[in-house]
């Protein structure tokens, strides 16, 4: 099972659990009694909503505004839904149980109950909150948002971070030859492809600034396997894959440069009508510095001699190449760095 289909499944339980946590807490303001059997019904139902937001209609609705797209996604979703309740008594007989176990009801006599309009509008509910919750988890990323709703960013906070920043080179040439729009196109299809080597990597998208990425991993997790080194390369073997495409659509094929470096960071929520989690600290400095060296040597990837000795496995994948001295601004000390270039391909 590659990365891609385990963030899918991922996804779609998360859309069962909101289901059934906002059915149970909506049963709990009715004063209606609720059986584990009920709840794992609103489970299935957004088990439901998940495959159908994620494997039938996700990408379409990408080109319209936030709201439409969650509108439309509601609408489609709870309408399959109804179409399936009626799938389901053809297939069967014409006996439905779904409003009383104890007695059957013919359908007709169902749309006729004002019974059956309430539970349709508690479906709908459930489903449009679980969709509304998942769908911005995944705008501001899992870590975030859950940072977010327990409050451990409302105070500054000093943790180990792992952070890599990409950038495009020549970015300024591109954007001139490809003109305005078009670029912008180009950038939203080479995110795009990035996303299996993110999600393989287990990397968390901090920020985009233009045409630069910084992502960022928990020290233990950045370091486990080498997936702090992983994902810089397995970006470029992605891209190559698709490098026929690009030429087609755009005349080039993007190539990029990164800085890595891990250590201390601050962590903290910053602004008050637009609020964000920030990074701070001699580590961002630091991968900012090394980015320029890597532009001016000309080289693919800078990588700290601090974060190496925390990576005593990479020599047996990566070659890894003479020591040089990054100064930092403002600070009167240096860091070490190599150039990094991987031997063989993660299996």
């Amino acid at each position: 099972m590659n990365s891609l289909t385990r963030y899918k499944l991922r996804k779609i339980a998360k859309y069962g659990l909101v289901a059934a946590m906002v059915a149970w807490v909506l049963t709990l303001f009715a004063g209606d009694d609720i059986s584990l059997l009920v709840l794992g019904a609103w489970l299935l139902l957004g088990l439901w909503t998940g495959v159908l937001e994620e494997y039938l209609f996700g990408r379409r609705f990408r080109a319209l505004a936030v709201p439409l797209q969650f509108l439309g996604k509601a609408l489609l979703v709870n309408l399959f839904t109804m179409l399936l309740i009626g799938v389901a008594w053809l297939w069967g007989s014409d006996r439905f149980t779904m409003l009383a176990s104890d007695a059957p009801y013919r359908m007709h006599e169902i749309f006729g109950m004002a019974q059956f309009y309430r539970l349709v509008l508690r479906a709908v509910v459930v489903s449009s909150i679980a969709i509304l919750v998942v769908q911005v988890e995944e705008w501001m990323g899992r870590r975030t948002f859950m940072g977010f709703l327990l409050g451990r960013y409302e105070r500054p906070k000093r943790e180990e971070r792992v952070v890599l920043t990409l950038d495009l080179v020549s970015s300024t040439e591109i954007a001139e030859r490809l003109g305005d729009l078009r670029y912008y196109r180009f950038l939203n299809h080479v995110y795009s492809l990035m996303t299996d080597a993110v999600l393989r990597n287990e990397a968390d998208i901090h920020k985009y600034v233009g045409d630069e990425v910084i992502f960022t991993w928990p020290m233990r997790i950045g370091t486990r396997k080498l997936s702090c080194l992983d994902l810089f390369f397995d970006i470029e073997a992605r891209i190559k894959e698709h490098e026929d495409e690009f030429m087609r659509e755009y005349g080039l094929v993007p190539q990029f440069r990164a800085g890595l470096h891990g250590g201390r960071v601050i962590s903290a929520q910053v602004g008050h009508i637009k609020r964000t989690v920030d990074l701070s600290g001699d580590v961002m400095n630091s991968v900012s510095r090394m980015l320029g060296l890597a532009k001016v040597m000309k080289t693919r990837i800078l990588v700290s001699a601090e974060l190496l000795e925390r990576l005593p496995e990479a020599t047996k994948r990566f070659d890894i190449g003479p020591e040089h001295l990054v100064p930092l601004k403002g600070k009167r000390r240096e860091v070490r760095v190599h150039d990094v270039s991987r031997l063989m391909v993660a299996s």
